[in-house]
């Protein structure tokens, strides 16, 4: 999804001089082009997020379009005071990238998992937090952010992420995602967790379990049709995450369904605060109870409640 993203943003940079390439010592391959081809369009801050934050709202200001590009951590916590009141408050056309969220630095522990950014930030007024699932998804949030007039911030995890969308695919802000279709179970995700999700699906599948499978970019605004939807044709909805279920995905579906009155079978799987333990990927799941096992239990919990 990095280099969808950024790559993207290179384009942007070559097609418009407003378009400027931030970073804060996390620069990629696609960010050192830039640094090399544009140099007039790219500013390295170093290990200064806060920073880089409040300067792009000046350089907003001046009709500029900053395109930050850092650790998730780093710039959604170290810098949040700042994207607070420097950028989100006034709705400057600043927009955030945020590399390694969820767990896909978890051989770093918990200083570089970003697993608390959306809980964060969907507080904030003006600014659209995006998560994409997969490469076309990030590529096209990253398209609709440049065309749209205030302040983005895209959450994106590793690269090499499974492609579920097709090239013709449009970004919208509150429009989820069917991708799978189910009468027994749902299950909806926010990222490319959504690939266990789908996973997922295909295995309850052997046992007559039939599974939808949502994804949903935004939680604010959140496809609130979608869910309520899936809460009347499906006897349960289970909601997974990289992430805080705290302020998270599994609470923006709770509060949907609490303030429709539905009631219905639910769950929510990811994390509590932190991750606890510290591996790759595959591990740290195992541990905190996300791993494709955890979810296949689950459901045949919810299914036989």
């Amino acid at each position: 999804m990095r280099e969808a993203c950024t790559n993207l943003i290179y384009e942007l940079v070559k097609q418009d001089a407003r378009v400027m390439a931030l970073t804060a010592d996390s620069r990629n391959g696609v960010y050192e082009r830039i640094r090399d081809e544009f140099p007039a369009q790219y500013m390295d801050y170093g290990i200064s997020e806060a920073n880089m934050a409040s300067s792009a709202a000046g350089l907003a200001a001046s009709g500029m379009i900053p395109f930050l590009f850092g650790m998730t951590n780093f710039m959604a916590m170290r810098a949040f005071e700042f994207i607070r009141n420097d950028v989100a408050i006034p709705s400057y056309n600043v927009k955030f990238i945020g590399i390694f969220s969820g767990l896909s630095r978890g051989g770093w522990g918990a200083t570089h998992q970003g697993t608390e950014d959306v809980a964060l930030l969907r507080s904030l007024p003006n600014l659209l937090v995006i998560t994409p699932a997969t490469p076309i998804e990030a590529r096209e949030a990253t398209r609709w952010a440049y065309r749209h007039e205030g302040p983005v911030y895209i959450r994106l995890e590793a690269s090499g992420e499974k492609e579920y969308f097709s090239n013709i695919y449009e970004f919208a802000p509150g429009i989820g995602q069917k991708l799978r279709g189910g009468r027994d179970i749902t299950l909806i995700t926010m990222g490319p967790i959504l690939s266990e999700a789908m996973e997922v699906a295909e295995e309850l599948e052997k046992e007559n379990i039939y599974a939808r499978v949502l994804s949903l970019s935004t939680v604010e605004p959140i496809d609130e049709s979608l869910i309520l939807e899936a809460a009347l044709h499906t006897k349960g909805i289970l909601t997974l995450e990289e992430h805080t279920i705290e302020g998270g995905l599994g609470s923006a579906v709770a509060e949907v369904l609490a303030e429709a009155g539905i009631g219905t079978r639910f769950r929510r799987l990811g994390l509590h605060g932190c991750a606890t333990g510290c591996g790759n990927r595959e591990e740290i799941r195992a541990l905190n109870g996300i791993s494709k096992d955890d979810v296949c239990r689950t459901v045949r919990q919810m299914m036989e409640a």
